[in-house]
């Protein structure tokens, strides 16, 4: 929703003061309504006490009490006016202890850790790798590791299925620090550092504090299964299930129909709220590829205000990253170079589909040089220009009805319809 910045700027109350401006009102009025029937006794003032507590209620669960901070979409220099909401209900305990990270071996070979279909983030910095369950991560949303001399926070959101890594660079000695709080904006949650910043995970824009307005630098985040991230990335660790649960608590969440802590459909109809898409920003134009078009059509040579970028969806695995296709100021076109099968549907009655999965990499070849690149990874396996890697970009995960509202104006790559390539 849109706000008029005078009238806001107009209100002299903060959300808690209004709420109980709006309490005395609403009580005063159906006492009132109470009085002109003849009621004025106690029950007349507990009905419209209760009556008045109910009003507040209400318009706090529609978020009308909320703080409203301005939020600059990509690629507009106009801000919006979104409400910065404070969640309810209980919260979560998050472990206690400081995670633990193992090798692949250790991974493969301890008892209760990682299977080879857990859905994992990961992330690589100066040739080290880390990968991160979302069993692990459901529970802690936050990693905070230094890789390469840089401080690198690694933030999962299940609720609009976001997983960003933010670079924050230390100031004065002291070394930085960026953790969760109970405010979500646009259903995305909203993480603070101790200068009391607070920023909107999806975007990474800081809306409240010293630095509103300001963008935290991103690095690339690969969602995709353990078994594909540890065959593309050998030398990967592993962050442990220990003292998290042994799977994702929000697997049922991700099923439903329910678009967020609070009801936030789409207003964008093309696809389901639920639908997963990966988009890329490049100065502030987005293109965002759906999941279920990347099925259809799983390799796009695309072209995002002048960068040109590949992205690839190995099916089997669910992996979609997206890539910069220029390799020593050449650029390349790439097409299917091995078989990318489509991962299989559960037969009657089967409840692990799992077992059925023989999983192979998926290897793309260039129109250039005819070499073979490995998909996940954007590794050159072979040919003239084996060695050499593709430079991952920062591809945003999420929800369609999440990236809907912070990428509105989006390109957004539509279901293949035949051979032909259909936008809107």
């Amino acid at each position: 929703m849109r706000f008029d910045q005078r009238l806001i700027d107009g209100i002299p109350l903060g959300p808690q003061g209004r709420g109980v401006v709006v309490f005395g009102v609403a009580v005063a009025v159906i006492f009132g309504l109470f009085a002109a029937a003849g009621e004025t006794g106690p029950v007349g003032i507990l009905l419209s006490i209760w009556g008045g507590a109910f009003v507040v209620f209400v318009l706090y669960r529609l978020a009308y009490f909320a703080e409203t901070v301005q939020l600059v979409l990509p690629g507009r220099t106009e801000p919006n006016y979104e409400r910065l909401r404070r969640n309810t209900g209980k919260r979560r305990l998050q472990p206690g202890a400081d995670p633990v990270y193992l090798s692949v071996k250790e991974a493969n070979d301890t008892e209760d850790e990682v299977e080879a279909e857990d859905r994992v983030l990961g992330i690589e910095v100066g040739g080290h790798a880390i990968a991160y369950p979302l069993a692990a991560m459901g529970v802690r949303e936050v990693a905070h590791e230094v890789m390469d001399g840089r401080h690198v926070f690694v933030t999962w959101w299940p609720v609009t299925y976001s997983a960003r890594a933010f670079v924050v660079e230390a100031e004065d000695g002291a070394e930085p620090d960026l953790y969760t709080i109970r405010k979500t904006l646009l259903n995305s949650m909203v993480l603070t550092d101790a200068a009391g910043n607070e920023i909107v995970q999806f975007l990474g824009q800081t809306v409240v504090g010293p630095d509103a307005g300001h963008t935290l630098r991103q690095i690339p985040v690969v969602s995709t299964n353990w078994r594909a991230w540890s065959g593309a990335f050998p030398h990967t660790e592993v962050m442990s299930l220990d003292g998290t649960p042994e799977v994702d608590i929000f697997e049922r969440y991700y099923i439903t129909d329910r678009a967020g802590l609070y009801q936030q459909s789409a207003n964008d109809k093309r696809w389901h709220d639920k639908d997963n898409v990966i988009g890329v920003e490049v100065d502030g134009e987005a293109h965002c590829y759906p999941y279920p078009a990347l099925i259809q059509r799983p390799l796009v040579n695309d072209e995002v205000n002048g960068t040109a970028v590949l992205v690839a969806h190995e099916r089997l695995s669910g992996t979609a990253v997206i890539f910069d296709r220029a390799v020593d100021g050449r650029t390349l076109s790439f097409s299917g170079d091995s078989r990318n099968p489509m991962r299989p549907e559960p037969e009657p009655g089967e409840l692990d589909i799992r077992r059925r999965i023989n999983y192979e990499p998926w290897f793309l070849v260039d129109s250039q040089t005819g070499s073979r690149w490995r998909a996940v990874s954007g590794e050159c396996v072979s040919g003239e220009l084996k060695g050499k890697r593709l430079k991952v970009l920062n591809g945003q995960s999420g929800f369609w009805f999440a990236w809907a509202r912070f990428y509105p104006h989006s390109t957004v790559l539509e279901a293949a319809r035949g051979d032909r390539e259909d936008r809107k």
